[in-house]
Parts: structure tokens; sequence; C-alpha cells
């Protein structure tokens, strides 16, 4: 697990983390400096579908829960203090 301490434009401390290692309901951006947050969802395994294995995400401000698939071996962005989950809300 990586734990690189980066500091966006507007001086807020994130943590680089893989998205794997978060729980499902974790909060994170999937840049820094973005103003969009995501929610991890559930696990897309490798298919005809999904030719790599996936993780849904949904953003925090997406009214129809739809979601978008982010690749599972991808590294996020958590607050340096810990990720926020958000499980009861998915």
């Amino acid at each position: 697990m990586t734990t690189d301490i980066i500091t966006n434009k507007y001086g807020e401390a994130f943590k680089k983390v893989a998205l794997k290692d978060l729980k499902k309901g974790d909060e994170f951006k999937r840049k820094p400096d973005a103003l969009k947050n995501f929610y991890k969802g559930h696990y897309n395994r490798k298919c005809s579908f999904y030719p790599t294995p996936t993780y849904t995400c949904v953003a925090d401000n997406d009214v129809w829960g739809s979601g978008v698939e982010i690749n599972a071996r991808s590294y996020v962005y958590i607050d340096a203090s810990g990720a926020t989950n958000f499980s009861e809300v998915l």
C-alpha cells in the first residue's frame, strides 16, 4: 500500500492509495486537484463486458447514481487523515 502525501493547489493534503485497498463506500478523488468526489462501489470482475477488473464508483453529485467504472489497479487520492466511509449511502 502506497502512502505518498500530496498537497494540491488549494492547500489540501491527500494520500495516494490504490483503489483496491479502499473499503466499499470510501470517499476519494481521482486527481488531487479534482473538484468531484467519488464513492467506491461494487467490484466488476474481468469478463466480456469488462476486459480488466473494475470498480463501479459513484460521484457525489450524481443524482441518478449510475456511476463510472474505474480500473481496479488505478491509484486515487484520499484525505491525509484517512478515507471517510459512506457505506450506508451505497
